[in-house]
């Protein structure tokens, strides 16, 4: 049976028109005519550009502002060229768009060129194009602290994922009827949300504290966001003790919803001194990639406090790489 059969039949069925969706944006995406317009060309002997249908005019394609019949009326077919505006014959069309003030390109022997208004160099880049169609938002004050070379990648992104409110925390799945009733896994009093395990809770508090503590932070605990806020402002710098002190937050925030996922989905038990042991490890690892650092009093105390090898305070021996 073939596809007319299926048709006389009523053998079809009509789907419904979905709307599209577009994951993790909760505005409009730029639409197909507002990127096509980013493309023009740049006439030489107009040839090999549609007279209504390329960006070649000011205003845009042609057909936007004519009509079908007034395309066919005025002589010039729909494959017409640039090119065959200019001819003695089509001065009626012509007329009109002198009308517009908007002024008309003067051919040349030269070919038609294709250019892109993304970049001042006209040239297309895959850059240009996201600068263009990506929507702008106020800078936030903490994109420097988070995604800075000295905290590790997944940290980077956990942390993201928490100043952006994006976790899947107990508090945003009940909000959105995902589940019917749920219980912080560390205190098993109240659901957890951001502000909640990042440190409201009692048992993430005393991980924050031990933290503050091995960093010699004057630590006070607040909300997530001005916990973040005081992180982005104090932590920052290019020395040693501030390098460890950013990675080791990282690293905090995400020894604890790790851990936290653990007691959840593995049903493995509360361990507080398990996220410290790990927190400790990674310090550690982290701090035995430098070398040279300043012997300073604060420097020696960061030291001691996480138990780091002082071999950091020597300049790194190449001899024995390269075989010197």
């Amino acid at each position: 049976m073939d596809s007319l059969d299926l048709l006389k039949k009523g053998e079809f069925r009509v789907a419904k028109n979905q709307p599209r969706q577009f994951v993790g944006s909760k505005e409009d995406p730029p639409t197909r005519t507002e990127c096509r317009s980013s493309f023009y060309w740049r006439i030489g002997n107009g040839c090999s550009v549609s007279l209504w249908f390329d960006n070649w005019h000011p205003r845009g394609p042609l057909n936007l502002y004519f009509s079908d019949s007034t395309i066919y009326a005025s002589g010039l077919p729909r494959q017409a060229t640039v090119a065959d505006l200019f001819t003695n014959c089509r001065a009626m069309i012509k007329g009109v768009l002198d009308s517009w003030a908007d002024p008309l390109p003067t051919l040349s022997h030269s070919s038609d060129r294709f250019g892109w208004k993304g970049n001042t160099s006209h040239l297309f880049t895959v850059a240009s194009a996201w600068d263009l169609i990506r929507r702008r938002k106020t800078r936030v004050s903490w994109h420097t602290f988070i995604w800075n070379n000295s905290i590790t990648s997944r940290y980077q992104f956990n942390l993201w994922l928490i100043a952006k409110r994006r976790l899947s925390t107990q508090a945003l799945l009940l909000y959105y009827g995902r589940i019917d009733s749920a219980l912080c896994p560390f205190c098993n009093e109240v659901p957890d949300s951001i502000d909640h395990l990042f440190f409201g809770c009692r048992i993430s508090a005393s991980i924050a504290f031990f933290w503050a503590s091995r960093c010699n932070l004057p630590w006070r605990n607040n909300s997530w966001v001005e916990n973040l806020n005081w992180a982005a402002t104090f932590l920052m710098g290019k020395d040693f003790y501030k390098c460890i002190a950013r990675f080791s937050f990282g690293a905090l925030c995400y020894y604890i919803w790790k851990h936290r996922n653990s007691i959840l989905f593995r049903e493995q038990s509360l361990s507080v001194p398990e996220v410290k042991n790990q927190l400790i490890k990674v310090v550690r690892d982290k701090a035995t990639t430098y070398r040279n650092v300043d012997d300073t009093y604060r420097n020696r105390r960061l030291q001691r406090s996480w138990g780091i090898d002082p071999i950091i305070f020597s300049a790194r021996d190449y001899s024995t790489s390269t075989g010197l």
